[in-house]
């Protein structure tokens, strides 16, 4: 089980993240979960949120390159050590985190090189993994 990430290139200049954000917020789309990674010129926006249609024709329509992908969202335990272990589960596969964020309600959001048997090794771990569906509904 997956969900969708949309990956937003846009300027490293001031206002170019507010205009991402209004437009979606015009749009009627609600941000469950972001990062941003960036460069001296352009900055990588990575986004969950509750209507990934919606988002991504509101975006490209204005302009804004918009890159489709999966990743998994977990349910990380909110304990000590929750983190660790789920971090370790992967790694005892041999499963490589390439990058992660936080969103909200202790909720993780991976990407991995190969999505499909990290869901496996988490799911083994009984860890909740989170649709599409659970990201309109949060």
């Amino acid at each position: 089980m997956s969900v969708t990430q949309l990956s937003v290139f846009i300027a490293n200049e001031p206002g170019r993240l507010a205009a991402v954000t209004r437009i979606l917020g015009d749009a009627g789309v609600n941000i469950r979960g972001y990062s941003i990674a960036d460069t001296a010129d352009y900055g990588i926006l990575r986004l969950l949120v509750d209507q990934e249609e919606t988002a991504r024709e509101a975006l490209r329509s204005n302009g804004f390159t918009v890159h489709e992908s999966q990743v998994i969202l977990a349910a990380v335990p909110d304990q000590p050590g929750g983190f660790a272990a789920v971090l370790e589960a992967l790694s005892a596969l041999k499963l490589n985190v390439e990058y992660t964020y936080a969103t909200a309600n202790s909720l993780i959001a991976f990407g991995v090189d190969q999505r499909e048997r990290a869901e496996e090794a988490l799911a083994v771990q009984g860890v909740r993994l989170l649709s599409n569906d659970d990201l309109r509904t949060l």
